[in-house]
């Protein structure tokens, strides 16, 4: 009992000693910035100033799909903090206090399930060690971390209003599925998802009424529509998603038909018509339909090309997000994922364990076999008959839909948006397998 004790009150200070080693580390290196980060810190700069959402610097030439391609929340969060501390290094400490609530929060939730304290903790200090992607995201100046405490957020709200269904519960999840919204543009459809399936529950046995505070979220998709309207002349909600579709979705199936320079010729020849587009709507228009054009074409290449990003997703060792963070050459070591989908699995593995520096390679190994033992746990949680239905339900829908809204992308980063779910469902499995049977 007093080795437990011990171990309890040493837990915290390593959980944040281990939050400071990788602030430090960020601000030793200075490697808090990724590409999408300009756009964040100028969509931030440009509402403080012209009150403006654009999120790429103005004195650069326009780029009309900058009026609409970032949601503004994390814009806010950014000036929020800078408005106390004007340091973006403030905004990485805010973001590393706001992950230690999170897993204080997962920590509890899964001691609410019977999970012991002495494995809630001995688990959360193996994720933070096998999984230095979160350390490593708290680091940057990008809304993943903001991104991930609201998306656990609404995951525990969503079930306390299955466990306890009040207007207070409903409330909660309904106002962190629009500040998700308001965030990220792929969670504009996650709210309504998880609406749909509480109406499920709800039509049964308690009132819909209930479920009025998630009007919210066809408001806040209307009112950002409406805006983006307004200053763009087309009614969307996010220029994200012609992008996505065509530099993405498309890009890569082509490369897996036709070869890597095809397809990157062709998405230039597209991106050219789309530019001579009179509207902004037709630049939209161009690029969704062009993507969507080549998909249709190679059906089967694309859904077998889903299911390699989905699996890399839960895999991905974070190879991105490890470069970055050390500001390593990102050339001269690139990525095991896009090696494989344009070079060939052989090649593309050998060229690969070439170029990696072996002492990440090793740490990127330990991860690799981390999220497999994670992915095998995860899969125990979501059939386990001895969990209620509805919350493996609800830790299906979040993860099936992150995982299908990315897709082809599979990379570590996104899946930060529901790893405190993975890590849920870890301490669950940690507990069961270790310590009931040891005390069983």
């Amino acid at each position: 009992m007093t080795h437990q004790n011990t171990f309890e009150k040493l837990f915290w200070p390593l959980v944040i000693l281990l939050h400071l080693a990788a602030f430090l580390q960020a601000w030793h290196s200075g490697g808090i910035y990724l590409v999408d980060s300009k756009d964040y810190l100028s969509q931030a700069y440009n509402f403080k100033t012209n009150w403006s959402l654009y999120a790429a610097p103005f004195d650069e030439p326009i780029r009309p799909d900058f009026y609409s391609f970032r949601p503004p929340l994390y814009a806010w969060f950014i000036l929020a903090i800078k408005g106390i501390i004007n340091s973006d290094y403030a905004v990485l400490a805010v973001q590393s206090l706001l992950s230690l609530y999170t897993l204080f929060s997962v920590k509890k939730m899964a001691e609410r399930f019977g999970v012991s304290a002495t494995a809630s903790s001995i688990g959360i200090l193996l994720i933070l060690l096998f999984y230095p992607s979160h350390l490593i995201h708290c680091n940057f100046v990008m809304s993943d971390i903001l991104f991930q405490f609201l998306c656990w957020q609404a995951f525990r709200a969503s079930w306390l209003s299955i466990e306890t269904p009040s207007i207070k519960n409903t409330s909660l999840a309904a106002l962190f599925f629009a500040l998700a919204m308001l965030t990220k543009p792929v969670a504009f459809l996650l709210g309504f998802s998880i609406a749909l399936g509480l109406l499920i529950y709800y039509f049964r046995k308690f009132s819909i009424k209930l479920l009025i505070p998630f009007l919210i979220l066809p408001g806040i998709y209307h009112g950002m529509c409406s805006w983006n309207q307004k200053v763009t002349g087309y009614y969307h909600y996010s220029s994200v998603g012609p992008f996505f579709v065509l530099k993405y979705m498309a890009k890569y199936t082509n490369a897996q038909v036709y070869g890597e320079d095809w397809a990157d010729r062709t998405q230039d020849s597209i991106m050219q018509i789309a530019d001579k587009q009179p509207t902004f709507e037709g630049r939209c228009k161009v690029m969704n339909e062009a993507g969507l054009h080549f998909i249709k074409q190679n059906i089967p290449v694309f859904i077998g090309f889903n299911i390699k990003g989905w699996l890399a997703f839960m895999i991905d060792p974070g190879r991105f997000d490890w470069v970055h963070f050390l500001n390593l050459n990102e050339e001269g070591f690139p990525g095991l994922y896009h090696l494989l989908n344009t070079k060939g699995w052989l090649n593309g593995i050998l060229e690969f364990l070439k170029q990696a520096p072996i002492l990440l390679l090793s740490i990127l190994g330990l991860s690799l076999i981390w999220n497999l033992l994670i992915s095998g746990v995860l899969f125990w949680f979501l059939f386990n008959r001895q969990l209620p239905i509805w919350l493996r339900l609800l830790a299906f829908l979040f993860l099936a839909y992150i995982i299908g809204s990315t897709g082809v992308l599979g990379l570590a980063r996104y899946r930060i948006a529901v790893a405190p779910i993975l890590w849920f469902a870890f301490l669950i499995g940690l507990n069961t397998v270790f310590f009931r049977k040891k005390h069983g």
